[in-house]
């Protein structure tokens, strides 16, 4: 039952938002008795942290991808994968991550800090890629890879709120644009 709630969880917060998503909400949508949630987590916001935690580790960019890409093209196609996500629910939903982290940061330590680490690994990963990249000649040396590295994930959470905003994938395109052919060219 707490799996249950927990993947309900991950689905509501995604589409609703932390404040517009209840514990009514979310146990009527898992199929599960309201008194059951309290027996699995103390608070929405304990479950938020760890719906937002689930999201990080289950985000098409852990996604297997083709090992014969070079770091680059690795990086590209991992933020390729996010992109037909954010299109696939025709710029709606955004990144989970970004949606808690803009509604709750400021209300919840909790939720700020499981929020934070998930940026924190997934700009550690993209780091990783630049640094392999630059390792392989495909990206110049000169370039602080943690600098780069956590400004393209900003630019990202940017430019898939703008996409929510405007509901085109322009802003994804313009980022892939000043990413890959510019940046890191």
């Amino acid at each position: 039952m707490r799996e249950q709630i927990v993947e309900t969880a991950v689905v509501e917060f995604h589409r609703r938002g932390f404040a517009a998503c209840s514990v009514d909400t979310i146990t009527k949508a898992a199929g599960v008795p309201k008194g059951s949630f309290y027996n699995h987590f103390k608070s929405k916001e304990a479950l938020a942290a760890e719906a937002v935690g689930r999201y990080a580790a289950d985000a098409e960019w852990n996604s297997p991808v083709d090992p014969d890409l070079t770091p680059l093209g690795e990086l590209r196609a991992r933020f390729a994968a996010m992109r037909d996500v954010v299109a696939a629910y025709d710029y709606t939903r955004g990144c989970m991550i970004g949606n808690m982290g803009e509604e709750a940061a400021d209300h919840s330590e909790v939720i700020r800090a499981t929020v934070r680490e998930c940026l924190d690994g997934w700009t550690t990963g993209i780091v990783a890629l630049i640094q392999a990249a630059q390792a392989a000649g495909e990206v110049a040396q000169e370039l602080n890879a943690e600098l780069v590295g956590s400004f393209v994930l900003d630019s990202w959470e940017g430019a898939v709120l703008r996409a929510k905003v405007v509901k085109t994938g322009r802003p994804l395109d313009d980022f892939f644009v000043a990413v890959f052919d510019n940046l890191l060219r």
